[in-house]
């Protein structure tokens, strides 16, 4: 859900949600005001202050809950780039200490190109792409057949092995997480739990219509800024906030330094 707001730039996507939603609850404002009177509001404003109240709880807390949680994964995807390079380096520096080590080492280096310049790109568009798929399959088979001639290269040999391993556990994470988002019902529940407390707030007898649209206008903007982050961060490599791939470009830098 929500994909296609991905696409576009960040100040546009923001101002799409947040006006358009404080645009909505200006509206559902304008009509509870025509269809009730206001007499009959003010009349019931202590008693709706205390309902509000409860209603607001329940859905600040849902809100926070889901907002907290689509931080968490997007600062989770973030760290798990550096694991992934940091295993990549490992991976090309120990590859000194077998005679493939030419050979294992530019296939390392090509690698962490074309995650770069192919894999990166392809995942903020939400595709796959083979060409890393092979590339990482030609590592997994180089490493596997390196030759052990003592003790001390078969320790260096494990230590490869656990490296590789942990590089495509996190490559498996980060298309996973590329390709999944929040729920389509969760999705569902922010939005109707909105419009609910703002649908409320509008039953409040306010005696000047400029201060009733100036109060549920600004909490609309709150809620509508809130929604917006959720949105921007629920997928963390596509869109205006996104994890990028600086990590990799710091493993390329200790690569130049230890050489081919």
């Amino acid at each position: 859900m929500f994909e296609w707001f991905e696409t576009l730039p960040v100040l546009v996507s923001g101002a799409i949600v947040v006006a358009g939603f404080v645009a909505a609850s200006l509206a559902v404002t304008f009509v509870v005001d025509k269809v009730t009177p206001r007499t009959l509001r003010i009349e019931h404003n202590d008693l709706a202050g205390f309902i509000l109240a409860v209603i607001g709880v329940i859905y600040a807390v849902l809100l926070a809950f889901v907002t907290i949680g689509v931080w968490e994964r997007f600062e989770a995807a973030e760290s798990r780039s550096y694991e992934e390079a940091a295993a990549l380096t490992s991976i090309y520096r120990d590859a000194s200490s077998f005679e493939q080590s030419r050979e294992l080492r530019a296939a390392v280096r090509r690698y962490v190109e074309e995650l770069i310049s192919d894999e990166w790109p392809r995942m903020e568009r939400g595709e796959d792409s083979p060409r890393v798929d092979a590339q990482m399959e030609r590592i997994d088979t180089m490493v596997r057949g390196l030759k052990v001639t003592s003790q001390s290269s078969q320790d260096v040999h494990d230590e490869m092995l656990a490296e590789l391993n942990v590089a495509l556990g996190d490559r498996d994470a980060r298309l996973a997480e590329d390709a999944t988002g929040l729920n389509g019902v969760m999705w569902f529940v922010l939005l109707l739990g909105a419009f609910v407390t703002i649908g409320f707030t509008s039953l409040f007898g306010f005696r000047h219509d400029a201060m009733q649209y100036v109060m549920i206008g600004t909490l609309a903007l709150l809620i509508g800024l809130v929604l917006f982050l959720a949105i921007a961060l629920n997928y963390p490599y596509r869109g205006g906030v996104t994890v990028d791939p600086k990590a990799l470009h710091t493993a390329l830098h200790t690569f130049d330094a230890l050489g081919p």
